[in-house]
């Protein structure tokens, strides 16, 4: 049964890992901080599986504030989200660019 209203597909799974904050995203085996790690859902039966990895969260003790993301996927299979805070949050700190994925050259194809 779906959580209610959700965004559209395609989606992915995003949260802050509760000892640190940092920002990760649900794949296959757990948590991980590479935006491209993501299990993105494309269907009705990818996107329930998220919704219940999401209520799973709420339970749990790893992460925090989990919440299902709106993404594109481009022909080269790169996962971009599709709102703007999300895509900040992607790429790290907009005052720091030498912190988060944004230093380390990850995700260099999020633009703000």
């Amino acid at each position: 049964m779906p959580l209610g209203k959700r965004p559209p597909l395609p989606l992915i799974l995003s949260a802050n890992d509760l000892l640190d904050g940092t920002v990760v995203y649900r794949t296959e085996g757990g948590w991980s901080e590479h935006l491209g790690s993501a299990v993105v859902a494309e269907d009705e039966a990818g996107a329930l599986a998220l919704e219940q990895a999401l209520l799973a969260s709420e339970r749990g003790e790893e992460v925090i504030a989990a919440e299902l993301i709106p993404v594109t996927v481009d022909a080269e299979g790169r996962i971009g989200p599709s709102h703007y805070r999300a895509r900040i949050r992607a790429l790290g700190p907009t005052v720091r660019t030498d912190l988060g994925p944004q230093a380390q050259g990850e995700n260099a194809h999020v633009s703000l």
